[in-house]
């Protein structure tokens, strides 16, 4: 999706008289361009496009990185169901790295939205456009740097976002988005060997950053999936993640 607000900026520059108005044009044109995460193009395009705008990826490939017990295969399992419930894909897959998690070990789960035609491919996802880290001590800086330009990344942290960036060299056109979410799951006395269960909040995170995944088909899937009183309480997680949810 392309805009021509930078031309539309030098135009009302360009048509005003009064000088001293100009400066405040440009202040409160640069509040928008923040505002909406736009980035200019190189200088010699004059238009801009919306950078962290998913909407015209015709595939959205998802890898959910974290350890055995964790849920992730469950969660990625809810972000597929979620994601065609919106209605804005037309196939969507999900799979784990292996055939079943082992508990405490390293484990990948993938997850493919696609907007245009069948998913049949369901290979590890080399470059994913979100990544979402469970747990940040599996995480590795080729895991980091495998992400596609104007990614996600989503992880589970009291860092803040700006330790991410630096430690991993992630790229300023990525979407960092930081929560720590464990006592989110502890104060619900969700729990497996003491381990906070964080599958359910780590979803509001990426409904902040991913709008074709929306709060009530989240709610859905999961009240279906664990009934009224536990999926009430998961959602209740997820929510409360989507609000704690850090953005940079």
């Amino acid at each position: 999706m392309k805009y021509t607000l930078y031309t539309f900026h030098h135009i009302c520059c360009h048509l005003i008289k009064n000088q001293a108005l100009k400066p405040k044009i440009t202040k409160v044109f640069n509040f928008v361009m923040n505002s909406l995460k736009i980035r200019f193009l190189p200088k010699q395009n004059v238009k801009i496009i919306l950078v962290f705008d998913m909407s015209e990826l015709d595939l959205i490939k998802i890898v959910l990185l974290g350890r055995g017990g964790m849920g992730i295969v469950t969660a990625c399992e809810i972000i597929a169901e979620a994601a065609y419930l919106s209605g804005n894909f037309i196939d969507v897959q999900a799979y784990p790295s292996f055939g079943a998690e082992r508990r405490g070990a390293p484990i990948q789960a993938y997850v493919k939205l696609s907007r245009t035609e069948k998913v049949y491919d369901r290979s590890q996802i080399e470059n994913p456009n979100i990544l979402i880290v469970f747990d940040d001590s599996v995480l590795t800086k080729d895991i980091a740097l495998s992400l596609e330009k104007n990614a996600v990344f989503i992880v589970n942290s009291s860092k803040n976002p700006e330790y991410f960036v630096n430690e991993y060299n992630l790229s300023n056109t990525n979407k960092v988005v930081v929560a720590d979410i464990n006592y989110l799951a502890l104060e619900k006395n969700l729990t497996i060997d003491g381990n906070p269960v964080i599958n359910t909040p780590i979803l509001g995170l990426l409904s902040k950053a991913l709008p074709d995944l929306h709060l009530e088909n989240l709610k859905e899937v999961v009240l279906n999936k664990m009934g009224e009183k536990l999926g009430n309480v998961n959602f209740d997680l997820i929510e409360k993640g989507y609000n704690i949810a850090k953005l940079l």
